[in-house]
């Protein structure tokens, strides 16, 4: 019945809320890698917290591919001097991104004076601890469940004027299981699960990730390719359709991943590809990028001295840079920029004059535009 419930969920990938029988409650929200479970592998970890279970289940694809994982927390819950067992299990994304959680049978989360939360606070709580940047992580317990109320009338602690600025990020009546649940999720757990995808990290996972919908997974994708991860053929595609995209951070740390070995003639030619098509920004970061190369590709330098009439002066001056970086004398583009020169906006006609100024042995038409 696990792996069943667990398959649903997964072939669902954006799945908010979902109860067997009112038995299992159960909340999940959005899949990176949307693959059947295979296999569940327990893994021994020391989290060096203060917690019992130190085991973290592993989640497989047939492919051996880890889908996600999940740690069980049992804990011991005191409201108003009343206590009663918090049992839950935690799931995350192969990222360290919050996945979802489920009760066992029968077991329920409770407020003070231990009602038991309905639907609605159920789906409150999955999306609270989805937020990584809670105002939870600014506060200790004790500040935000005062030992003694002292106010005329028993009220429950999210009352209290000193964490007013919380109040948008606990499930009202259950600060401390919404303080405890979202301490655990962003705890040891994450980082230990951020450390075994950074030393898998493969190529074909890195795939998975980066065709997911949820930013935050390609962002930490994007961040732990570099150095690690061999930029094959079907990477490579990826990576130039992010950098073409709308998004310009995506773009910006896509072309990051690219060290000077990558940039080879292909790679260079599908960015002078990109180039001609994004916008300012992307422009630039691709300018930039092409500095790092070891050899600049002759048909690209082409394709940019083609393309500096029409261009503002910023992307002018970016690309000469870039040429002189290179040491790039080349008749076409001597030519071209040479047009610079006579330009209604002086700025890049002084910079066509500086880089021509430099060139070792111009020809005499260029010497005469100089002069001119």
């Amino acid at each position: 019945m696990k792996k069943k419930v667990l398959f649903i969920l997964i072939s669902g990938l954006i799945f908010t809320s979902y109860q067997l029988k009112d038995e299992n409650i159960v909340r999940f929200n959005e899949f990176s890698i949307s693959k059947e479970i295979h296999a569940e592998v327990p893994i021994i970890i020391d989290f060096k917290d203060t917690l019992s279970n130190d085991t973290l289940v592993e989640y497989l694809s047939e492919e051996q591919i880890p889908v996600m994982y999940s740690r069980k927390f049992l804990t011991g819950v005191c409201i108003d001097g009343k206590c009663r067992m918090l049992n839950i299990e935690l799931f995350w994304n192969i990222t360290g991104r919050y996945l979802g959680f489920k009760l066992p049978e029968g077991e329920f989360l409770s407020k003070t004076e231990h009602v038991k939360f309905n639907s609605n606070e159920y789906d409150m709580l999955n999306h609270l601890l989805a937020n990584p940047l809670s105002e939870l992580a600014n506060y200790s317990l004790k500040e935000l469940v005062p030992e003694e109320d002292t106010t005329k009338y028993k009220v429950d602690a999210v009352s209290s004027a000193t964490i007013a600025a919380v109040l948008d990020y606990i499930v009202p009546g259950a600060v401390y299981t919404t303080y405890t649940l979202w301490h655990y999720v962003y705890g040891p757990t994450k980082q230990e699960i951020e450390k075994i995808t950074s030393e898998r990290l493969s190529t074909e996972i890195a795939l998975e990730l980066l065709n997911s919908q949820n930013k935050d997974d390609q962002i930490w994708t994007l961040n732990h390719i570099s150095g690690k991860v061999e930029i094959s053929v079907s990477l490579q595609s990826k990576l130039m359709e992010i950098i073409s995209g709308n998004d310009i951070y995506l773009a910006e740390q896509s072309l990051h991943t690219l060290k000077p070995e990558n940039l080879t003639s292909e790679i260079q030619i599908e960015l002078i590809n990109i180039f001609i098509k994004v916008g300012f920004l992307q422009k630039r970061l691709i300018i930039q990028k092409l500095e790092d190369s070891s050899n600049l590709d002759n048909y690209v330098i082409k394709k940019f001295s083609s393309e500096l009439n029409g261009l503002n002066g910023v992307l002018v001056k970016t690309i000469l840079e870039m040429f002189t970086i290179h040491n790039v004398e080349d008749e076409m583009v001597t030519e071209n920029v040479s047009e610079l020169l006579k330009d209604d906006n002086r700025y890049i006609a002084k910079q066509a004059f500086k880089y021509l100024d430099n060139i070792d042995n111009p020809d005499k038409k260029t010497v005469r535009d100089i002069e001119k």
